[in-house]
């Protein structure tokens, strides 16, 4: 994984309460929800995909240029959108 991935995982498992498993999808599990970490909006199927059908909020995490693009790929979804620092730009509505 690159560098800047596992950081972003680190810190985002922080914000959420839950654990980074560089081995495992999704990237982070916590009781606020899971978290799949992409570099870019192209990567966001991908992302779709490695988080499945669990229940409980779900997010893609990807850096905050990556959103106004990836904002319109998830238009009309429940997987919510955060940044690599936690924030969430777009909530997820998975119960």
């Amino acid at each position: 994984m690159a560098k800047s991935h596992d950081q972003a995982a680190r810190r985002i498992a922080k914000v959420f309460g839950g654990r980074y498993r560089p081995n495992k999808s999704p990237d982070v599990k916590g009781p606020r929800g899971r978290v799949e970490v992409k570099s870019t909006a192209n990567e966001i199927t991908e992302a779709l995909r490695q988080l499945g059908g669990g229940s409980g909020p779900a997010y893609v995490a990807l850096p905050k240029p990556e959103h106004p693009k990836a904002l319109k790929r998830l238009e009309g979804r429940k997987t919510g959108l955060t940044n690599y620092r936690g924030n969430i730009t777009k909530p997820s509505t998975r119960k």
